[in-house]
């Protein structure tokens, strides 16, 4: 039921971050699941394909896909709702990060992000992946996780608990400087098999200053019966597109593929399509104007960049759409930006 969808309170996080970058909110007007009234209801479930939109804006960013690690600096308790609570109320930090990784749909796509312990004895692992979306949005995704257990096992313990090693699959950037002082170390291991944040056993041993005897299992029963409450927001059409949007990004926008990821077959798709009066012929063509016009307003791309990211041969392709779609050249749709950017966003 929550496959495919995140938590309200981690949907106004990004959000709210994406925000404070400065860029301009008004592409993600479009989105039905990201309305205020949606983000305002914590039993609400945003789509998955509306949070990655979110991510690859908050990518372009100066500080990259680093944005997913920085952004957490100096989150309280609380931000990402019970799930928070789950890791800082049971008996020492071990205990409290398995039941919140037991219960990952709380903040999460339990369907994504997978979470893994591996413990020796002297060290306690977390290993972490998520989807296969676009290579930025998956390193910031995944700082992002292992920047979470960093920050809320130092809230938890209430002491400046450092990691002894990140490991990351990605490869290394020209600088990751901001990166250990976030961390508090150096030990970042980059082109790594997995993505992972250890902790010394001791660290993750030690009795947790909140700890109420009774109160995680509480929380634990208060966790299932919400999540039994949160419905997704989006209608079966607006999750389509979505997820269409979604693939389109992906460079994945094949009617055979977006049908796997609705699980259903293509012949399905078309018929559930025919009952919205439209086909994906009609969609996918919606979709490419949505996105190029979005790259053309929003960034600084040749065409043919943006070209090759909507699914046309080549700039040429790409202007004999734009001209069918609004009238008038890319270049003339690119200087709207200024009208429909920046000065009078919030």
């Amino acid at each position: 039921m929550h496959e495919g969808t995140i938590s309200a309170p981690l949907a106004r996080f990004v959000t709210a971050s994406v925000r404070a970058s400065g860029a301009p909110m008004r592409r993600f007007e479009r989105f039905p699941d990201l309305g205020p009234e949606v983000l305002g209801d914590d039993l609400a479930r945003i789509s998955t394909p509306s949070a990655l939109a979110l991510w690859e804006q908050l990518t372009l960013t100066e500080p990259g896909s680093s944005i997913g690690a920085l952004m957490t600096q100096g989150t309280p308790l609380g931000t990402f709702g019970l799930w928070d609570y789950l890791i800082s109320t049971g008996d020492n930090l071990a205990g409290s990060l398995k039941v919140a990784i037991g219960h990952l749909a709380c903040i999460g796509d339990p369907a994504a992000e997978k979470l893994r312990v591996i413990e020796d004895g002297r060290t306690f692992t977390i290993r972490h992946s998520t989807g296969a979306w676009v290579p930025d949005v998956v390193e910031a995704i995944n700082l992002f996780a292992l920047a979470m257990f960093s920050t809320r096992a130092r809230a938890a313990t209430q002491r400046p608990v450092t990691p002894l090693e990140i490991t990351l699959t990605h490869r290394p950037p020209r600088t990751y400087q901001r990166l250990a002082e976030f961390f508090g170390t150096r030990n970042i291991v980059f082109d790594a098999p997995y993505n992972s944040i250890t902790f010394a056993d001791n660290d993750v041993r030690a009795p947790l200053p909140k700890a109420m005897p009774g109160l995680q299992q509480v929380l634990t029963e208060h966790a299932v019966l919400t999540l039994a409450a949160a419905k997704p927001v989006l209608r079966w059409h607006d999750r389509f597109r979505a997820i269409l949007d979604a693939a389109l990004r992906e460079d994945a926008a094949s009617l055979d593929e977006v049908a796997q990821r609705l699980a259903m077959s293509p012949r399905t798709l078309q018929r559930r399509l025919a009952e919205h009066d439209t086909s994906w012929r009609e969609e996918l063509e919606h979709a490419r104007h949505q996105h190029a016009v979005e790259l053309l307003r929003g960034t600084d791309l040749p065409l043919n960049a943006i070209a090759t990211r909507v699914g046309f041969s080549d700039a040429r392709a790409l202007r004999r759409a734009v001209r069918r779609w609004e009238g008038r050249s890319p270049n003339l749709v690119r200087r709207d930006r200024v009208t429909v950017g920046g000065p009078t966003e919030a």
